[in-house]
């Protein structure tokens, strides 16, 4: 039986001298996100895989700087709002019924194609839109739900299954100017946790990968810059430089969880020299 990891959220952000010429995974002028990270670090291992996004363009390239890196790999690219029931329905439709599936979450708010002031998540209380802590949420809960629904008649013809869900620290450790996001974040925290305890007895197993900084571009601007260094000061740390580990790390945590024989509930990991206060 062919094997298939498909990974959600997969893209890159590129520097104005990036030239479209250059292989996202190799360029100093652009950086990979955590889900494109996955991709490589699990084709790099031998997997084949599905990967999804949003932005065809962006998914197309990946497709095509992975193939130059892996050309023995089987990578198919698909482009699709996950938020788009009829999208996601037409993706399962057409999934190949005899591939043995697992899947990678990694969906953010780009996902759905909300913008937030600055790219800045986190904001002050009284500066928080009303409709963010929403948008946040249904983004990363409501396409969990989604596509563990759809893969889950593939998930019982299978022997066993793993879901490897890239959530935050943010999730399970919250902090000041993080109303929003740590919100979203805790709320798909404790969805991954209902999943383990509802789907473990089929052989369905989830794993939680929480990163903390990490440098996808994520971090590079100003107002989000300017913040994280506000928060880091409530745990009596004070920032000249943020420190970020690369999104590879995280992507060896999720093959981890992937290839390990164990179940492996979480994984909780931070940058050296970032606060490691798990529950604040």
């Amino acid at each position: 039986m062919n094997n298939r990891v498909v990974v959600l959220g997969v893209g890159y952000k590129t520097k104005q001298s990036y030239k479209s010429s250059e292989n996202v995974f190799l360029s100093k002028n652009a950086k990979v996100n955590i889900g494109a990270a996955c991709a490589r670090k699990l084709a790099e291992a031998g997997h084949n895989l599905i990967i999804i996004s949003r932005t065809p363009d962006k998914i197309n390239k990946v497709k095509e700087d992975l193939l130059a890196l892996y050309s023995d790999r089987k990578i198919e690219a698909k482009a699709l709002d996950v938020l788009n029931a009829e999208e996601v329905n037409k993706f399962f439709d057409k999934l190949d019924k005899d591939c043995h599936y697992d899947y990678v979450h990694s969906a953010g708010l780009g996902a759905g194609g909300y913008h937030i002031p600055d790219d800045n998540p986190y904001l002050a209380f009284e500066e928080t839109p009303l409709d963010l802590p929403t948008k946040e949420f249904e983004v990363v809960v409501k396409s969990l739900l989604a596509f563990v629904r759809g893969f889950l008649p593939y998930f019982r013809n299978q022997d066993k299954s793993k879901v490897v869900v890239v959530n935050s620290m943010s999730g399970i450790r919250p902090y000041p100017l993080g109303f929003s996001h740590s919100s979203a974040k805790a709320g798909l925290h404790n969805a991954v946790r209902s999943l383990t305890l509802e789907l473990n007895k089929e052989r369905i197993y989830f794993s939680e990968v929480n990163p903390g900084m990490a440098d996808t571009g994520f971090y590079d601007g100003k107002a989000v810059i300017d913040a994280v260094k506000e928060i880091s000061k409530e745990f009596g740390y004070n920032y000249q430089d943020l420190p970020q580990m690369s999104p590879d790390e995280v992507a060896e945590a999720v093959r981890m969880c992937l290839e390990s024989n164990a179940h492996i509930l979480e994984v909780n990991m931070v940058s050296e020299g970032q606060f490691p206060h798990i529950g604040a």
